[in-house]
């Protein structure tokens, strides 16, 4: 049997993803030869080298490395392109080609709860790489968006780019009303505002109850998951990487498996053999280039900690 394909999300905490559960949910139900893991690389640039040395076929990237990989891929995409981050890299036979799949799970979750998106007003509340996707995917599909975030220069830099209206946060005018809050701010910030803006629906980037969500359920706004976000985001990059359409009702009971604490396949790279990775079906793979044992201890330590708690 030849050796399994691996494709993985890469990152700094990783452990906590996903990903895994959403891709191998259907690799497991159609007999794909493939396995969907973690890693944890040290820089951008080992992220880049690991994708071309196990080798990755395609790869999903997070927090802190979607805008430091722009510079390191042989092509980029027109949306990552916009957006200013990649979240998904393919691996084409050692050409690596990257795209961003984060504004198509924005759309995408508000599609399914009926939103009209060509004809709504959006509020998107942040100024990272999530809320430059979620202002891009709002805005190329019509709706009227605006953007707001307690540093006012990352929002007038969005708002720049993509042409939509920049809200200041101390000053807001909440006689304004929304269909639709995209918060991609910390779950703990409370924006002084939101108790006196209306809106319909939050799409909530944190998986966890943050204070916006509180603040929405207090005024009877649906609140839209940030599991659904992951989810579309995720069936993108499958096409991407598979070229076909994954089931998405396998994909969401996939996403309902937890990782067990006491049962995790910790390996490290390059000392265990990509064949040893995929026999093992390792939960979390750490590059370990150059670097000692104790280092390695700690940021299993540390990877533990942040995905399950002390």
């Amino acid at each position: 049997m030849e050796t399994s394909k691996i494709y993985a999300v890469f990152g700094n905490p990783i452990l906590h993803s996903k990903s895994p559960q959403l891709f191998n949910s259907v690799f497991s139900a159609f007999n794909i030869n493939a396995l969907y893991t973690r890693i944890r690389p040290q820089s951008a640039t080992d992220l880049v080298d690991i994708i071309k040395s196990m080798p990755i076929s395609g790869a999903n990237i997070t927090a802190p490395y979607k805008r430091d990989v722009l510079n390191l891929v042989d092509v980029v995409a027109l949306d990552a392109e916009k957006i200013g981050a990649i979240n998904t890299i393919v691996n084409s036979n050692g050409r690596l080609i990257g795209y961003n799949t984060d504004h198509y799970g924005v759309t995408q979750s508000l599609k399914e709860v009926g939103i009209d998106i060509p004809n709504s007003n959006c509020l998107v509340l942040g100024g990272g790489g999530a809320a430059r996707s979620a202002v891009y995917g709002l805005s190329q599909q019509g709706a009227k968006v605006f953007i707001c975030n307690r540093t006012i220069c990352k929002a007038k830099a969005i708002a720049d780019d993509f042409g939509c209206t920049l809200m200041d946060w101390q000053e807001f005018d909440s006689t304004l009303s929304f269909d639709v809050v995209v918060s991609t701010i910390v779950p703990e910030a409370t924006p002084h505002f939101m108790d006196s803006v209306k809106f319909k629906y939050l799409l909530d980037a944190s998986y966890k109850p943050s204070a916006v969500s509180h603040i929405a359920k207090s005024k009877k706004a649906k609140i839209v998951s940030g599991e659904r976000w992951l989810l579309h985001q995720a069936i993108d990059a499958f096409r991407l990487f598979i070229g076909d359409n994954p089931p998405l009702e396998i994909m969401e009971k996939g996403l309902a498996n937890r990782l067990s604490k006491s049962n995790l396949k910790i390996l490290n790279y390059p000392s265990s053999s990509p064949t040893e990775i995929c026999k093992l079906r390792a939960d979390l793979i750490i590059s370990s280039k150059g670097i000692d044992t104790a280092t390695i201890n700690r940021i299993t330590n540390e990877e533990t900690r942040k995905a399950f708690g002390s």
